[in-house]
């Protein structure tokens, strides 16, 4: 081999120390995008020890739709209890950019303190989100496993149905989001059950199953949540139990209400190259 040409393969090889990064998917791209801007937030409880609420270190779902729209679904936890679900959301913006979005809504019984959005909003809850007995479910099981039995066959007892262009009925994902609960706690078991659109695996409607103690003993309560700007409702065994129309956020950028929605920013399509090591750089001739 020529002399230049061996010495020109010798700069072209990476040293130990400056070793050329493997290049980011567009998937690991968009997901990395979505997790820097959850890490963002710093929601906090709303009780006296305004406590910080703990985002759950990973996405509880990663969902697409065929449309090129896709997010992130993440939980923030207040004393082992979901508070707060959002997602955070990306579709296109002609060929070289993408709009994102930011989408939350409250989970905890009582409201949090009020948080500043990236979407340039004030969401301040009013009120928490309302849970409802399930009068006529089976007793809870005494166990983890065989309650999650109980939940996946209650969640298939509710229907959910969503406006778009026409009525669709939603489709149940049977396995549970996210899992939470303490058997020394008021909630001693509970699971977040997503429905979502044919177009993909949008999430576009919540159900929260929760197995509470109460005064009677062990008990079963529910709580529908709109993840959709859409009209949304939901039945069980065939009976209308909630419904919720088209949602607009306020015009005057404070929201009192337990979903918002918005625009947060924009951002490039793909990733930005990766600058190569210093060791890689070919001298010009």
């Amino acid at each position: 081999m020529p002399q230049l040409l061996l010495a020109m393969c010798l700069l072209a090889e990476p040293s130990s120390d400056g070793a050329a990064k493997p290049a980011q998917s567009a998937t690991e791209y968009l997901r990395a995008e979505y997790l820097t801007d959850a890490e963002k937030y710093e929601f906090g409880s709303g009780d006296e020890q305004a406590q910080r609420l703990e985002l759950v270190a990973k996405p509880v779902m990663t969902w697409a739709n065929d449309d090129d729209w896709s997010g992130d679904v993440f939980v923030w936890m207040h004393k082992g209890q979901p508070a707060v679900i959002g997602s955070i959301l990306a579709g296109p913006a002609g060929t070289a950019n993408r709009n994102v979005f930011h989408e939350f809504h409250l989970l905890a019984e009582k409201p949090i303190a009020g948080a500043d959005l990236q979407t340039h909003r004030r969401w301040q809850p009013a009120e928490g989100l309302v849970r409802t007995i399930i009068t006529d479910a089976p007793k809870p099981a005494a166990n983890a496993p065989a309650r999650l039995t109980q939940m996946r066959q209650l969640s298939r007892e509710f229907s959910a149905h969503m406006e778009a262009s026409g009525a669709w009925e939603l489709r149940l994902l049977t396995q549970p989001l996210f899992r939470y609960g303490d058997a020394h706690g008021s909630v001693v078991d509970g699971a977040l059950f997503a429905y979502v659109w044919t177009k993909g695996t949008d999430p576009e409607v919540i159900l929260m199953l929760e197995c509470h103690k109460t005064d009677a003993g062990l008990a079963w309560l529910y709580a529908p949540v709109r993840f959709s700007n859409r009209s949304v409702w939901m039945r069980r065994q065939a009976r209308e139990i909630w419904r919720v129309e088209s949602h607009k956020e306020p015009s005057d950028k404070n929201t009192t209400l337990l979903y918002t929605t918005a625009y947060a920013r924009t951002m490039p399509r793909a990733a930005p190259p990766a600058e190569a090591p210093a060791s890689q750089v070919l001298p010009q001739p």
